[in-house]
């Protein structure tokens, strides 16, 4: 959630794997450019300063650093973003909807905590936004980025090449039913369906598929390794960030508020799509002609990212 016309101070609410790797990326790569002051807000107040003097350490490497460490939620106030890294972490074998309720308590007591300061995230951006009361295009959710990021990895693995020379594209629900598109995926331009008909398919003799469910697993396969995932999120983050500070425009696959959803459902939800992302938050959204079987997929993932929110609906009444 963000504001629209103050200076470049970040506010970042609770902490985490998540909220170190965040940091690590935010300072390395974006610091200088896009932000003055970046606040840690932690309701253990001593880590959130001891987090912040840990970095102010390296100040000389970044310029002219502010960063503060606090439990104090009005330091939320004139933050130009404000990224919140708070969440559950989410255990073997637990159950989305185990870790979808568990978040939401977190999310109903420290969004309005933020909103009381911060100037006017699929089903949790939903929460957010609900929560939260601002215009949907100023909710963003990491959504499926982090899963296209890690198709293109794979694809580009398969292929020999660099990561950055593809694109392709994961939609829908950042889960099981997400939607692998495979008539988007292209190398320079060289769509790869115009050389394989059957990619993606159960026909495909090349068994491209295969890269899709290995997206889908990654997830659960780094908790079992090494107990959470946070790495690749910290970096999406960062660039949506980025984003948004710097007015780049780019195209990311985030999590989106879809007023009455055209892909076969006509409810209210949060969904990943391809959107262009810049100063006003989710500024457009790109329209493709996905394939017959694709819109299929789609409107799957859209119902069931619809089952998981009606089921917390009441409780944000």
């Amino acid at each position: 959630m963000y504001a629209e016309d103050n200076l470049p101070r970040l506010t970042v609410p609770r902490r985490g794997e998540f909220l170190f790797l965040f940091l690590f990326w935010f300072v390395l790569d974006t610091f200088e450019r896009i932000a003055s002051e970046l606040v840690l807000i932690d309701s253990n107040e001593s880590l959130a300063r001891a987090e912040a003097q840990d970095i102010n350490h390296a100040g000389s490497f970044l310029g002219n650093p502010r960063i503060y460490g606090t439990k104090d939620y009005s330091n939320a106030r004139d933050a130009a973003v404000c990224i919140i890294a708070a969440g559950a972490r989410q255990q073997p074998e637990q159950t989305r909807e185990e870790l979808l309720r568990k978040n939401f308590d977190i999310f109903r007591t420290l969004v309005p905590n933020v909103c009381k300061f911060a100037p006017n995230f699929d089903v949790l951006s939903y929460v957010a936004m609900k929560l939260s009361g601002f215009p949907p295009s100023r909710v963003i959710g990491l959504g499926t980025l982090l899963d296209s990021c890690r198709f293109k990895c794979l694809i580009s693995q398969k292929l020999g090449i660099a990561p950055n020379s593809v694109q392709a594209m994961i939609i829908g629900e950042n889960g099981a039913t997400s939607v692998a598109v495979w008539s988007a995926v292209s190398v320079m331009g060289i769509k790869l369906k115009d050389i394989n008909k059957e990619i993606g398919n159960k026909f495909d003799p090349e068994g491209w598929s295969e890269l899709h469910n290995k997206v889908v697993s990654s997830t659960d396969d780094l908790i079992r390794k090494k107990g959470y995932c946070c790495w690749g999120v910290g970096l999406c983050v960062a660039e949506i960030v980025d984003a948004i500070i710097r007015n780049t425009c780019v195209c990311l696959t985030v999590s989106t508020f879809l007023k009455g959803c055209k892909h076969g459902l006509e409810k209210d939800c949060f969904m990943s799509l391809p959107c262009i992302v810049g100063r006003n938050g989710v500024q457009s959204l790109i329209r493709h002609q996905y394939t017959e079987e694709e819109q299929i997929l789609t409107t799957k993932s859209c119902k069931s990212i619809y089952e998981l929110q009606k089921s917390i609906l009441d409780q944000l009444e």
